[in-house]
């Protein structure tokens, strides 16, 4: 259905039929909208975004990717821009002006009415990257004496200006959050019957000054499509609802999975990120593993004088690879654990115990595979004259194999609770930092361990 309205668009924007473009647009749904506009430039942009219904225009521009909206608010006029602004969400609006430059940001802070900029400026107000930032004011309150059919009436007042309507939130005098009742419940509740008897008493809130990743663990736990921000004393100050949580979620993977490759998470997407600044967010990690694999060569330089080091060298890979594989893999493992809270950091010593015997096993296993690697190439490498003890080089890299995986399995483990311990996010620890880490641990293991049995077994 998108493709099909972007092919219709584009036809129309070419012959310059711009009644058929807004009768086309008015038949769409947000997400069809929001789709056509991404894939939009320029005027064309611009025209199709004014020739919106004033009704969608709002929504649709709230769910457009940030450097969309930007390029959008460039291209339109102030009146225009004021009112788009007037008529966005309040979480929303505050997310595209804290990403905005402080210039820009204020010159459309300056075109919001009194009420608007005021909640504006109290959201902005809260830290970057926090609860408060994420949440509206935009809720649906009632007092606990009220009747359902009190409720009902003035949910259809003021319904229409609020973020979501699944759920009425109960308060005192003081605006101090009692509890809950789902709207279903009240529809098919008597007209008469009170509040307060319907209502659930609140088993969590969210704080404002939390960080934001910390409510997709709650609204995980809870399955919850909408919960109240409080402050300190119980008082309902917003809510935040499950669509503004699932962005958070995708942020948070996202850079997960940048940070797992070995590079420092992206602002924006993949095709509006620079050139400049993609080699920025790329060069310091790759510089940093560029560094780290110097502790290979040292490691390296430092074993040059054991016996049939050219040989030995030649089997490196058979321990560095499943060595640092293995680490990856498990790293990955944890990662996904603690995102899902299947593992808490109190859980470190029993994942330890299991994954020092899990690691022994794969590593006798691979061990034999190696060794018969080892005899089956050993020979491969005699010239001449020259002899290789093919026994003592097979069983350097089975000792080296068994102790470089059972290592990494337990480093890969362990060093996510280490970060998350310490506050520092434990995705860096998979990926390139475990295979670095595991190359200068696997040389050191295996060239120890030769030097030791090709001068015993000689």
């Amino acid at each position: 259905m998108t493709e099909t309205l972007q092919t219709e668009i584009h036809d129309l924007l070419q012959a310059r039929d711009f009644a058929a473009i807004k009768a086309r647009c008015a038949s769409a749904d947000v997400p069809m909208l929001v789709d056509l506009l991404g894939e939009l430039e320029g005027e064309d942009l611009a025209m199709v975004f004014r020739l919106l219904p004033r009704e969608q225009a709002a929504d649709v521009f709230g769910d457009l990717q940030i450097e969309r909206q930007e390029a959008l608010l460039e291209l339109l006029s102030s009146e225009q821009v004021a009112k788009i602004l007037n008529e966005m969400p309040p979480d929303e609006r505050t997310e595209l002006l804290e990403d905005l430059p402080g210039q820009l940001a204020q010159r459309f802070m300056n075109t919001l009415r009194g009420d608007e900029r005021q909640i504006a400026q109290n959201l902005l107000a809260y830290p970057e990257g926090s609860i408060g930032r994420l949440m509206t004011p935009e809720y649906v309150a009632a007092r606990a004496q009220w009747s359902v059919q009190r409720v009902l009436e003035h949910i259809r007042k003021v319904g229409p200006d609020k973020e979501t309507l699944s759920v009425v939130f109960v308060v005192d005098d003081r605006w101090k959050l009692l509890g809950s009742v789902a709207l279903e419940k009240l529809i098919l509740a008597e007209p008469d019957e009170i509040v307060g008897e319907l209502m659930t008493e609140q088993i969590v809130a969210l704080y404002p000054r939390e960080d934001d990743e910390e409510c997709v663990e709650i609204f995980r736990k809870y399955d919850a499509v909408v919960l109240p921000v409080t402050d300190a004393a119980g008082t309902l100050v917003g809510i935040v609802t499950v669509d503004d949580v699932m962005e958070v979620a995708e942020e948070e993977t996202t850079e997960d999975f940048q940070r797992m490759a070995g590079m420092g998470p992206l602002e924006y997407s993949y095709f509006s990120t620079g050139f400049g600044a993609m080699i920025l967010k790329r060069l310091p990690w790759l510089v940093m593993l560029l560094m780290a694999q110097m502790l290979t060569t040292l490691a390296l330089t430092s074993f040059q004088v054991v016996p049939l080091f050219a040989a030995l060298v030649i089997f490196m890979p058979l321990i560095n690879s499943p060595a640092g594989n293995a680490g990856s893999q498990m790293a990955g493992l944890m990662l996904r654990g603690m995102a899902v809270q299947e593992v808490a950091i109190a859980d470190w010593h029993r994942v330890l115990g299991r994954e020092l015997l899990r690691g022994l096993a794969i590593g006798i296993i691979l061990a034999g595979v190696g060794y018969a690697a080892a005899w089956l190439f050993g020979p491969m490498l005699e010239q001449g004259q020259h002899t290789l003890n093919i026994r003592a080089i097979a069983l350097s890299v089975a000792v080296a194999i068994v102790a470089a995986v059972t290592l990494a399995n337990v480093a890969g483990a362990m060093l996510p609770f280490f970060f998350k311990t310490v506050g520092l996010d434990p995705a860096v620890t998979s990926g390139p930092f475990i295979a670095s880490m595991m190359d200068v641990m696997g040389i050191i293991i295996y060239f120890t361990t030769a030097s030791i049995l090709l001068t015993v077994m000689t």
